[in-house]
């Protein structure tokens, strides 16, 4: 311390505060400047699978758009032509209490009110045909604050009830539908009612579809009982008011057609409604569906013999004559939905039936000669009901309507009892045995792609340790390498899975025993999502390693890579990595096509908007000239793409050229014909030496609209014809756009529209010659193939003329919802069945959309289908010689029936086309029989359709 005195005077004390700041030593942040932007890529690498996401849910939206407007205008063209302007007005259509709905109201032009919704879609339509006075109720001004209401009431439909925005909106309403009506020369009352009150007396469809709901709830419940572990709902009123509003409730003819599942103006309808309505009152009331449940579930087998014998006797007289009976099959032949049946033909069905019993000396039937003609199928009487599809509550269970199918003869098999582990080792090895091949190629596959990975990994984990790319990148570089190897070996294979006619080739050689070609398509998913994951690692991983990389000094970079050069003075941040060399640019472009192609590879979109799904899927070869390119800077190293691509690429390019023999020929149409059910059948010629086989298919376009945008179709023509045809349903914008051209009103053969095509390609249908013994089953659009395949075994067959064919054999199965959706395949049927004198092919036919098997209607089908088998050996709905089932095939039992018929033979093909549930319950009833470990083996090939 100083003191005073001291020979060096000091005038304060020294501290930090008097010195001066010392400088730190610090690193410099190479990285500085570059977090915003890094940021940003990231975010918008993130957004870019979200935008294509959005923009593949826009596209959807909008085919369905047109869908709709396309429908629409159908429906316009399709109605009758009305005169006169329509009135519109939105209001909000109240349901009940707790949901309303925003609605057009339209008037006319016709004798009807229709409210549509905002997408155009007619939701209700309120007749007024037959109507002379139509009651409108309006709700009182009291509530000022409340919007008002208006409720439209006609005798024969629910009440329409509208919310209006003001009560000046309704004063319009009410002017518009005065002068509607008055147009229409009807009349109007109107008064005015409480709202509460009138909202409350409201019969609104809803409403209406609850208490009709109770009403078979409690008939089937007093006749059954309640279903195990189901409880009797109480509403919050009494049970004793649910009762008795159950009790007051009577059906309609509408109402109860609907609950059949018919139309009011069926005629079995109208037979069944008057012997239900015992007391005429033109209402069933609730007492008197329950009699008639409790008769057809608990009555003796007399008493429903009896109910039929009243439904034909119309002028209930206690006889039928021909004239009752005849109507009464026509009722039948109307609920088939088919016309096939002429006058005579149910002249002499009537005729047979009475020559069965000894009754030919007469023209009339008493009770006693009816239950001696029923007498065969008395056994077939007790256990029928009526399906009352149309109501919720239904006592015959429509999940287990599997047909009848007594043809078969298929009798119940015992087999012996297993221990449950030999059980399960014969499902584990017969899935191996069915499997083998994918399982092979599969474990194949991942072995590949992973050891590629695993390979590049190691390198750089290890044997590069050393350089400086290892010590700036770190372990980034070596996954970023490793799943640039296993990318490309995925990308590449995809070529291969695509190279349609060398696997239609291939399956012309003994090698396609060996390869599952069949499973192209799936193994194509399979590889590209493999592809999908090394891509999202791949792009991760260089995010990442540009990062580091932007972190490094001037010099440090000079010793990273000799192909980037850039001024002493420069400093390159992360957006030179990314946008300003060839790595980075290619990197960002192929990020985003893949995002695209995965994208609107999505199954909705394919389904709903294909030609965007094509269109983007041709991004393809953008995506493997960028991948190309991706690494000829070398920043990483040396480019390794083209080594998995250049075999793959030389097969899919010679491929390619391959198909453009006939891709731009263009083929004269022949002929074409405009089918029932919006089907369209195209005759087009055939070109000079092209060789095809039945089941196989073609693309397909025509020059008079969207030339360059082609379709799948399954070629319907036999090989051995001098032509080409399709069968193709309007279903699409493209489809109808073809119906629509060729359309007799609209097509002019001067126009001289041609048709181009690309094929044929292999089908998995198309090695059915090569089973002694073949099943067919075909669902739905998915019989077209087998319109050629049955044409072609019937020609090779009946004229020797295939000495490869070793087929001997074939069962086809026909399931579709009715014949009315196809009746063109019924002609081809008819045309095989006169060709095949050999008798190779046995035909069943299987309606789906029906009633139950044991249903009043179904039973009564089939007795006189049998009727009519036994009198001209052909069905009575098709004019076939195949035979009609009701419901669902039990593939199962089918395939040991065939099992069991065709033991001499190792194995036996089983083909199915048509919606995927089709092709996986035959798979299953395959897997299901194989399980026994007997021969003959059933080998499962399939496509879906639809």
């Amino acid at each position: 311390m100083w003191r005073t005195g001291d020979p060096c005077p000091q005038p304060m004390q020294l501290n930090a505060t008097e010195l001066e700041p010392c400088t730190y030593l610090e690193g410099y942040d190479y990285f500085s400047g570059s977090e915003l932007m890094f940021i940003y890529v990231c975010v918008f690498l993130g957004f870019v699978p979200i935008l294509c996401a959005g923009a593949g849910y826009c596209v959807v939206k909008l085919q369905n758009s047109k869908r709709r407007r396309l429908k629409i205008r159908q429906e316009a063209l399709r109605a009758p032509q009305h005169k006169g302007s329509v009135d519109k007005m939105l209001a909000r259509e109240w349901l009940h209490a707790n949901h309303k709905r925003l609605v057009t109201v339209k008037f006319g032009p016709e004798a009807a009110i229709y409210t549509v919704d905002r997408k155009g879609e007619k939701l209700r339509t309120f007749s007024l045909k037959h109507i002379d006075v139509v009651s409108v109720e309006e709700s009182a001004t009291n509530h000022i604050k409340k919007k008002p209401y208006i409720l439209l009431r006609v005798p024969s439909d629910h009440d329409l009830v509208l919310e209006l925005e003001s009560y000046g909106a309704r004063r319009k309403f009410v002017k518009k539908l005065e002068d509607f009506l008055l147009l229409h020369k009807k009349e109007m009352t109107l008064m005015e009612v409480n709202r509460d009150i009138m909202l409350a007396r409201a019969e609104t469809r809803e409403r209406r579809q609850k208490r009709l709901e109770y009403f078979f709830r409690e008939a089937y419940a007093l006749t059954f009982g309640l279903r195990p572990g189901e409880r009797r709902r109480r509403s919050d009123a009494s049970s004793d008011g649910e009762v008795m509003t159950v009790m007051r409730t009577s059906l309609s003819k509408a109402e109860f057609a609907a609950a059949l599942g018919m139309k009011p103006n069926d005629m079995f309808v109208r037979k069944m409604f008057n012997i239900v309505d015992k007391d005429q009152d033109g209402r069933i009331s609730f007492q008197e569906f329950l009699e008639t449940v409790v008769l057809f579930s608990r009555g003796k087998t007399d008493d429903k013999l009896r109910i039929i014998f009243d439904m034909c006797d119309n002028d209930r007289n206690g006889v039928i004559d021909k004239g009752e009976l005849s109507e009464m099959m026509r009722s039948l032949v109307e609920i088939a939905r088919t016309t096939s049946l002429g006058d005579d033909q149910v002249t002499e069905l009537i005729d047979g039936m009475f020559q069965d019993v000894g009754l030919e000396h007469k023209n009339h039937l008493t009770y006693q000669d009816f239950k001696l003609m029923m007498k065969e199928y008395k056994g077939d009487f007790v256990a029928i009901g009526l399906d009352c599809k149309g109501a919720k509550q239904n006592f015959l269970d429509t999940s287990t309507n599997v047909a009848r199918m007594t043809s078969f003869n298929i009798e119940p098999m015992q087999d012996k009892p297993r221990h449950w582990l030999l059980a399960k080792w014969d499902a584990y090895i017969t899935f191996l045995e069915e499997n083998r091949q994918n399982i092979f190629y599969l474990f194949l596959f991942y072995v590949v792609t992973i050891v590629l990975f695993v390979e590049r990994f190691i390198h750089y984990s290890f044997m590069a340790e050393h350089t400086d790319l290892r010590h700036i990148m770190g372990v980034g570089i070596a996954i970023t390498r490793g799943s640039a190897a296993s990318l490309s070996f995925c990308y590449s294979l995809l070529l291969l899975t695509m190279s349609r006619n060398l696997i239609t080739k291939l399956k012309e050689f003994p090698i396609q025993q060996y390869i599952p070609l069949d499973s192209h398509i799936q193994f194509h998913k399979i590889a590209a999502c493999t592809a999908l994951f090394f891509s999202v690692l791949h792009t991760v991983g260089h995010i990442v390693n540009f990062y580091h990389v932007s972190t490094q000094s001037h010099e440090n970079l000079r010793c990273l890579t000799r192909e980037v050069h850039f001024a002493s003075d420069y400093k390159p941040d992360i957006t030179f990595w990314l946008f300003q060399t060839v790595t980075g640019t290619t990197g960002v472009m192929l990020f985003i096509i893949m995002c695209i192609i995965f994208v609107f590879a999505h199954p909705t979109i394919r389904k709903k908007a294909y030609n965007f799904f094509w269109n983007m899927h041709t991004l393809y070869i953008g995506l493997y000239l960028l991948s190309l390119i991706h690494g000829l800077a070398r920043l990483t190293g040396p480019p390794r793409f083209w080594m998995f691509f250049l075999g793959p690429g030389i097969v899919y390019t010679l491929d390619k050229i391959v198909s453009l023999r006939t891709k731009y020929m263009a083929l004269d149409v022949i002929d074409t014909d405009l089918l029932p059910s919006d089907v369209i059948k195209i005759k087009f010629y055939r070109p000079p030496n092209l060789k095809y086989l039945s089941g196989q298919w073609v693309r397909l376009s025509c020059t008079a609209f969207r030339p360059h945008e082609m379709h799948s179709f399954t070629l319907t023509s036999a090989p051995h014809e001098n032509f080409l045809s399709c069968h193709i349903k309007a279903q699409g914008p493209w489809t109808w756009k073809l119906r629509n051209y060729f359309d007799p009103c609209n097509y002019n053969p001067e126009d001289q529209p041609k048709i181009r095509i690309e094929g044929p390609f292999g089908g998995g249908n198309q090695d059915w010659y090569k089973f002694e013994v073949a099943v067919m089953v075909g669902g739905g659009i998915g019989v077209t193939p087998y319109a050629s395949i049955l044409n072609d075994l019937v020609f090779g067959t009946s004229t020797n003329r295939y000495s490869g064919v070793a087929c001997k054999k074939v069962y086809f199965l026909w399931i579709c919802p009715s014949h009315k959706h196809f009746e063109w395949f019924i002609d081809v049927l008819r045309d095989v069945e006169k060709k095949d004198v050999t008798n190779v092919l046995e035909i069943h036919i299987f309606i789906t959309q029906f009633f139950h098997k044991f249903d009043l209607r179904t039973t009564m089908l089939y007795i006189c289908e049998n009727h009519f088998q036994r009198l001209s050996k052909t069905s009575i709905f098709t004019g076939l010689k195949a035979v009609n089932h009701f419901g669902r095939p039990d593939m199962s039992s089918f395939l040991k029936f065939v099992q069991k018929k065709h033991s001499y033979v190792s194995k036996i093909g089983v083909f199915s086309c048509g919606p995927r549930p089709l092709t996986k319950s035959v798979m299953s009833a395959c897997d299901e029989v194989n399980k026994t470990r007997k021969l003959p083996y059933f080998i499962h090939h399939f496509e879906n359709f639809g």
